[in-house]
């Protein structure tokens, strides 16, 4: 629903009612858009008024409303004389407001209904427009997830969007059941859950039927018809049509516009479905005012021509381009993308067309079609690197048609013959990789920093074998283990058994092969392991030894201490926040890469939650989802084979 454009005439008589078969629906409704525009024009007001009237419409929505400046006392009373007028003197029954907030509905349309006295001035349907479906708009930087999602603690994706429209409409018919208006939403897609909330928290219900002609537009909506008649209460359903240029555009230029609804409703009427019980189709609603073919008048002294469009250049070139569109002189312009100048600059695909108003006469010209190609994507992947060199991969991307060549670049000089995918960088540089497809559009890398390693000594990494544990006393031990390959340091990882404390030693080696660990506690049993390093590398640990110390010390000789670098620290089980609401997270520490189970049971020791998981060596985050549990405390747990970590949380929901 957001493909607003300005108003486009064109030559059509087309949207009469005669000859209309069906009988006469009570809502016929049409979206008014850029209604903002309209406004401030006496002459735009009742041209669109009288074309409602001569179309039988009797529901005006008006989009932009939260434009205008509702604390102006002109503003309101210019309002209030529009839709006094509409329904007095043009049969326009309802008069709706559109919006996407609880705040446009609750200060602005509220306060200005309450200052009127006089009931035809006021609005009387409060129409909620929250595409939570369109992934785009709810994700990570899209325009509800900025606007709306984050700021009321809502999920970036379709769940949290929907959450928050379901909270939207209980607000928003809350507000207008007060009102005494009617609650009202566009919608178009959903599952069958979703559909039962929408029907029980809203009055009426415009269902998205977007098809080229009327054919198909009951087929199209029957599944979704099915799901908001799921419900014991009955649902009042309107579908909506669309006029767009991929919709039925092109359709209503031979066709009036009831046959639309003609034929939706025969179809739905010919259905046999048992749903149909709970469906109460009111009528229908077109999408939208500003493409929907009007007559034009007939003009003094002679024809107007059809407009053109005319570009500055190609309309076909690559994305970062420009073309420069405009349209044959006239007074007034309104392009179909909004914009209102005689010429635009396009920097995007699509299809351009332009109503140019002269001598008070409005034609729509032809369209010009735009197409902008996406550009090449280039990128660089860095293998190993060695003396002989540094390994780079050109990872590519079409964009748009196919790749045609590429053409790899050192300190910004084109390297003579590397042209394929793989370099092999042998000097130090700066390195970037220009790509080209076949629409003529090309991007490059960023550009790399390559440094081509010297020689580097022999360094093997191997797990150690042979270990031993002497020379014990209360507060240290000998740690020895066999002659091990040359290698960069040694790793120890020390735990005091039974609790959450780790000692982390590393130790640059030179050849040797035992060292001795002071600092420990007396009478407590400890366990060690080790491995070896060669630059960013380990080997994996060595089996794990256990030893005891004794209660007192002891008199025993001593080796000489080497210099090593050690840390230590306090690991174990944490949740957080703790208290928890909607979910938590798990903080764990893992000693080694390994699998284990996590489990959340209640204090009767019934398992609420259970998942296997992959635990890396270090710090590890779950987050756990508490949806559906009652408020209480629970026990998360982290299961391995030989031990489990336990700690408390408190859900308050």
């Amino acid at each position: 629903m957001k493909h607003l454009v300005l108003l486009t005439v064109l030559v059509s008589t087309l949207f009469s009612w005669q000859g209309a078969s069906a009988q006469t629906p009570a809502l016929r409704g049409i979206y008014v858009n850029d209604f903002d525009v309209i406004f401030p024009s006496t002459q735009k007001q009742d041209s669109l008024l009288q074309y409602a009237k001569d179309s039988s419409f009797n529901y005006l929505a008006l989009y932009d409303l939260h434009t205008l400046n509702f604390g102006s006392s002109t503003t309101v009373s210019a309002l209030a004389s529009f839709i006094r007028k509409a329904r007095d003197q043009y049969g326009i029954q309802h008069i709706g407001a559109v919006g996407e907030s609880y705040s446009f509905f609750a200060n602005r349309i509220v306060p200005y209904n309450n200052g009127r006295t006089n009931v035809n001035e006021k609005i009387n349907v409060f129409n909620v427009e929250f595409e939570f479906w369109i992934q785009t708009s709810v994700t990570t930087g899209g325009y509800y997830c900025t606007q709306y999602l984050q700021a009321a603690n809502c999920g970036c994706d379709t769940a949290g969007a929907f959450k928050f429209y379901a909270d939207l409409l209980r607000k928003v018919d809350s507000l207008a059941n007060l009102q005494n208006c009617l609650s009202e939403t566009y919608v178009g897609w959903f599952n069958q859950g979703q559909g039962q909330q929408i029907v029980n928290n809203v009055d009426r219900i415009l269902l998205h039927a977007y098809r080229i002609d009327p054919t198909s537009v009951f087929g199209y909506s029957k599944t979704r018809l099915g799901f908001v008649g799921s419900t014991s209460k009955v649902a009042r359903v309107a579908p909506i049509f669309s006029n767009e240029a991929e919709f039925m555009g092109p359709w209503l230029q031979s066709n009036a516009q009831i046959a639309a609804w003609n034929r939706y409703l025969a179809d739905f009427n010919a259905d046999n479905s048992s749903w149909k019980s709970k469906i109460s189709l009111e009528g229908f609603q077109w999408f939208n005012y500003g493409l929907m073919p009007k007559p034009v008048a007939p003009v003094a002294g002679g024809t107007i021509s059809q407009p053109t469009i005319t570009a500055n250049g190609s309309t076909t070139f690559c994305s970062g381009g420009s073309v420069v569109l405009m349209a044959s002189s006239g007074t007034t312009y309104a392009w179909s993308n909004g914009a209102t100048t005689q010429s635009i600059t396009v920097t995007t695909s699509g299809n351009y067309s332009c109503a140019v108003t002269t001598s008070g006469t409005s034609l729509t010209s032809n369209a010009t079609t735009v197409t902008v190609n996406s550009l090449p994507f280039a990128g660089i992947s860095i293998g190993s690197a060695s003396s002989n060199g540094v390994p780079l991969t050109a990872n590519t991307a079409a964009g748009s048609g196919t790749i045609s060549s590429l053409q790899w670049f050192k300190n910004g000089i084109a390297i003579a013959g590397a042209t394929s995918a793989a370099l092999l960088a042998t000097s130090d540089g700066s390195y970037l990789v220009t790509v080209f497809n076949s629409n003529g559009c090309s991007s490059s890398s960023s550009a790399v920093n390559i440094v081509v390693p010297t020689a580097q000594p022999t360094c093997t990494i191997t797990t150690p074998t042979g270990l031993s544990t002497t020379s014990i006393t209360s507060t240290s031990a000998v740690f020895s283990w066999s002659s091990l390959p040359a290698c960069d340091s040694l790793l120890f990882r020390v735990r005091i058994e039974g609790s959450n404390t780790y000692i982390y030693i590393s130790l640059a080696y030179n050849g040797q092969t035992s060292f001795v660990l002071s600092n420990l506690q007396p009478n407590k049993r400890y366990s060690w392991r080790m491995r070896t390093k060669c630059g960013g590398t380990t080997s994996s640990y060595s089996d794990r030894l256990y030893f005891n110390t004794p209660a007192a010390s002891a008199s025993t000789s001593r080796m000489e201490e080497p210099v090593v670098s050690v840390r230590t620290l306090v690991e174990g089980l944490v949740a957080y926040p703790n208290p928890a609401r909607e979910h938590f997270s798990l903080r764990i520490i893992a000693d080694e890469v390994s699998e284990a189970i996590l489990q959340l049971t209640d204090l009767s020791g019934r398992i609420v939650m259970q998942e296997k998981v992959q635990l890396l060596e270090g710090e590890n985050i779950h987050r756990i989802d508490l949806q559906g549990l009652t408020n209480g405390l629970y026990l998360a747990s982290v299961l391995y084979p030989d031990e489990v970590l336990t700690t408390r949380v408190n859900v308050i929901q």
